[in-house]
């Protein structure tokens, strides 16, 4: 094969290559989201509290998934329970994962309200995982990750 032949053959893959990124990148990525409420017997208080309490979860998310592989994921949860007594839980993030699997997660992944409208903790801020799931970076108040489940949820 002359040079000529070897040099037109890799220009032609590379345009052919560019072009086909360009024409998945312009289609923009995957999109699902829903939107739901669900009640339901909340066994997490029941076991950790020895509360038996219907608990209301009001979420919404987005996913998206980019022609490269990667990801976003936006999620806002309220968790209501119908006993007064347990703490209204709240939490807020996106996450964004790199076709290699590494993961950035913003936002306040926890908050609990007491009874009567205060903040009782929150968690909030910036972690940063490699592409096995290690933990490479954490920045923020994360008081929860010091405290037990008891003494924030229960009476």
């Amino acid at each position: 094969m002359h040079r000529r032949t070897a040099t037109l053959s890799i220009v032609a893959a590379l345009v052919i290559g560019s072009v086909a990124t360009a024409s998945a990148q312009a289609a923009g990525p995957i999109r699902e989201s829903d939107a739901y409420t669900e009640r339901f017997h909340d066994g997490f208080i029941l076991e950790l509290c020895g509360i038996d309490t219907w608990t209301t979860l009001i979420e919404r998310w987005t996913w998206k998934l980019y022609p490269d592989g990667s990801e976003m994921l936006q999620v806002t949860r309220t968790f209501i329970p119908d006993d007064p007594r347990i703490p209204i839980e709240k939490g807020a993030g996106i996450s964004f994962t790199a076709a290699d699997g590494s993961r950035l997660v913003i936002g306040k992944p926890l908050q609990l309200f007491e009874p009567d409208g205060g903040v009782r903790i929150l968690d909030a801020g910036i972690a940063a995982f490699d592409a096995d799931g290690r933990l490479v970076l954490a920045r923020g108040p994360h008081p929860s990750l010091d405290a037990e489940l008891v003494e924030l949820y229960c009476p």
